[in-house]
Order: C-alpha cells, then structure tokens, then sequence
C-alpha cells in the first residue's frame, strides 16, 4: 500500500507542476503579446505623427513644439521613448519544468536611450510573494520531495528484515547480500522514478514537444538521465545507512537529518558565506543608487543652463540648448550605468563563490543544471542580457548619433531603426553543458563512494 500511495503522490506533485509550470508560462505568454501590441500601436502613432510634421513643414504651418519630448523628430525623445523596441527571450523545450530566472526578471524589456537601468528596472518583476517561496514546479519536485518519497521506501531495506527474523535467511542465499540489497532497492525506487519521468514526458508532450525537435529531445534525455542518476545518489545513501546495521528508527533519522543538511542547512551556509564575503546591495537600494545619480546629473544639467542663461543674459539657442542637454543627459546615463556595473560585478563574485560551494552539496548542482536545462538558468539568460546590451549599444548609438550630427527623425527612417537580431537562445547556451557535466560527474562519484563503502559494510553482514 506504502509503494502505491508514493506512486499517486509522485504523479500527483508531477502534475500540479507542470500546470503551474504551464500557466506560468501562459502568462508570460500575454503580457509578450500585450507589450509587442503597445510597441505596433506606438510605432503606428509615430509615423501618423511624422507625416502630419512633413505636410505641416511643406504647407509653411509648421510649430517646434516647446519641450524636446514632444518633437517626434527629435531622436533621443524617439529612442527614448515612443520609438523603443520590445524584446524577450523565447521559452526553451523543457521551459514548463522550471521558473528559475525568469521570476528575476521582467517578461519583456523596453529597451531605450538611456543607462541599462531604463529597461532592466522599467518593469515590475514576479509577484513579491512567489520570489519569497518559490514556485512549485517540476526542479522543486525533483530536488526536494522526490528524495524524501525514495528515502521512505529505502530506509528500512536491511534493518526491516533483521526486525522481521528474515534476514539469516537472506544470507543463506549464495547471492551477495549487496545484489540482494540492490535488487531490493530497485524494485522498490523504480515505479516512483518512472512515474516521475512518464508524467514529465506526458505533461512536455502536451505542451506541444515543443514542435518535437531534435534539442528539445536531447534536453529531455538529459534531463532524465541527471534525475536518474540523482535518485541513484539518494537509494545508495540509504543503503549505506543501512549497512551500519542499526534498527529501523535510526535509518530514518539519519536519513532524514541528511537531507535536511544537504537541502537546507548547506544551501543556507553557502548563500550566508557568499553574500558575507562580497555583500551586494538589494535589488531595491541598488534601483535607488542608480536612480540617485541620474538625480545629481539632472541637478547639473539645470544648474548649467541656469549658468549658461546668466551669461549670456537669456535663455540660449534652441541647437546650444539641446546639444548641453544631450551631453548632461549622457553623463546622468554614464553615472547610472557605473552603479549597475558594480553591483554587477559584486553579484557576479558572489555567484562564483557560490558555485564553487554548491560541490559540498549535490542537490544544489543538480538544481542548477536542471534549471539550465529548463533554459531558465543563469546560462541562457546571462547569455540573453549580453545580446540585449549588445542591441541597447547599437540603439543608443543610432539616435544619439543622429542628435550629435543635428538630425531629424523622418517617416523614412523608420525602417532604418536597429532590430534586435540576437543568435537564437536556445537551450544550450554556454555554460548549460558544463554544468550538467558537473552534476552528472558529482554525482556518479558520489554513488560509487556510497556504494564501495556500503559494500565494505555488507562484507561482514550476519
């Protein structure tokens, strides 16, 4: 009854994974949808608005409209504003699995001229409450409860049958009591193991394969293979436990204090020592740092057109006054994005110091190649942020070049506007297959230490 209760409650969590997965996804889904509507109607207005300015000019009725912003001529108020792009990352195959990043970060960026901070901060990210537990997803089931389901079907596998009187009999077998023990152990873990992968495959097929290509099987095989593997890990654990010849209780809490130091307590001292050893500021402080700057650069911009119109006894030229402001506002950007690039890279040392902790715990490895897997890794998205700088570099470029040189925005220029055509981000994007090769590999020699030393164990077993 025990084993077919772990069967329903697998393939129950499985299933509730993969439609908050799904659904996660969906929403992703609209609001791609809606911003990419917004940037059509707003590139619609700008052209309605640029063929009015041309028939004005021709017809001698044309007005330079008094602020900057409301000239849709003018270039930086375009790439700023009305004309800026939506971008996004696409959904990897195996997305539905796993949240991972993309609670992190804003479905979509609007990216402009300006500091990074306009389009990385613009939007809201997830909902406050889903970063502060977490999302129930497929990774989650994995890594947390389906080891403590193989860890309940295992704990007893040796101390069960010496409670019971069965185990001289056992022995008497010509079989080695580590084949037996193992054979046991198979019989026990496969159907959970199994049930796992099935629905994962079932609930991924429905998504729709996605389009059964070949990456998208390749991920799967993989993944099944590192879940395979990492449920191999937590059986040999149990063995090893029970290979001390202890009773029944003892295996359980041993077991379940292993868990808990390997999934809470390790995690917990890893993220503690890194954020010890190189402390970032809060998302939030770091918004307010980089907002302050742009703050005191706009404070000096007024003061030198304040400066500039005491001198010159009035207010100056429209050309002098929107070639001081341009340079003003490149300095305001450049302070902004020298906050973002130190805390950047403070968060980019913390990150590797946490990678190189995480060896201590396997979960921690499998967690994050599973979420690289799932494309929602720091692999892939490290890689979508550097193309989406890369294309806010040539954006900025284009219209802050056409302001340096006094040009104007006309309606044919709109089809001269820099797109983003980033590589496709696929699943393996760099960094993905490294990091599944370091959990498989930790994983295979944690297993086989497990195992030669239940092995030496079992030796003297009576």
């Amino acid at each position: 009854l025990g084993a077919w209760l772990a069967l329903v409650l697998v393939l129950s969590c499985t299933a509730a994974a993969l439609l908050n997965g799904q659904q996660r996804l969906a929403e992703r889904s609209a609001i791609v949808a809606a911003a990419q509507a917004d940037e059509r109607q707003r590139l619609q207005t700008l052209a309605t608005q640029l063929a009015r300015a041309a028939q004005a000019a021709q017809s001698g009725t044309a007005a330079t409209p008094v602020e900057a912003w409301r000239d849709p001529s003018n270039p930086v108020s375009v790439g700023r504003g009305i004309g800026a792009p939506i971008v996004h990352l696409a959904d990897a195959p195996l997305g539905v699995a796993a949240i991972g990043l993309s609670d992190l970060y804003p479905a979509t960026f609007r990216v402009a001229v300006g500091s990074r901070d306009r389009f990385l901060f613009a939007e809201e990210i997830a909902n406050p409450l889903h970063l502060a537990t977490g999302s129930f997803d497929l990774v989650f089931v994995t890594v947390y409860l389906l080891p403590l389901v193989l860890l309940a079907l295992s704990y007893n596998v040796l101390s069960g049958e010496r409670e019971q009187g069965t185990w001289a009999l056992t022995l008497s077998s010509s079989a080695p009591p580590l084949s037996i023990l193992l054979a046991k152990l198979v019989v026990r873990n496969t159907g959970v193991v199994a049930v796992l992968l099935l629905g994962s495959a079932a609930g991924w097929l429905l998504q729709g394969g996605p389009s059964l290509t070949a990456e998208a099987g390749l991920a799967f095989a993989a993944w099944s293979a590192l879940v395979v593997l990492y449920s191999a890990f937590w059986v040999l654990l149990a063995l090893w436990v029970n290979s001390w010849q202890r009773d029944s209780a003892f295996n359980a809490l041993a077991l379940v204090m292993a868990w808990v130091l390997l999934l809470l307590v390790v995690p917990a001292a890893v993220n503690a020592t890194a954020q010890a050893l190189h402390p970032a500021p809060a998302r939030a402080e770091m918004v307010l740092a980089v907002r302050q700057a742009a703050v005191d650069a706009d404070r000096d911009r007024a003061a030198e057109q304040a400066r500039f119109a005491a001198e010159h006894g009035g207010a100056a030229p429209a050309n002098d006054r929107e070639r001081r402001t341009l340079a003003l506002t490149l300095l305001a950007d450049q302070r902004a994005d020298e906050v973002l690039a130190r805390h950047e890279a403070q968060v980019r040392r913390q990150r590797s110091l946490t990678d190189r902790l995480g060896l201590l715990s396997p979960p921690l490895v499998v967690n994050a190649a599973l979420v690289n897997l799932a494309g929602n890794g720091h692999a892939r998205w490290d890689a979508y942020l550097q193309a989406v700088d890369s294309f806010h570099d040539r954006w900025q470029a284009h219209f802050v070049g056409m302001a340096q040189r006094g040009a104007r925005v006309q309606a044919a220029d709109l089809s001269d506007f820099p797109r983003y055509t980033a590589a496709r981000q696929g699943t393996w994007a760099p960094g993905t297959a490294a990091s599944l090769a370091v959990a498989c590999g930790l994983l295979a020699l944690c297993t086989l230490l497990l195992g030669v030393l239940a092995s030496q164990k079992l030796r003297g077993a009576h």
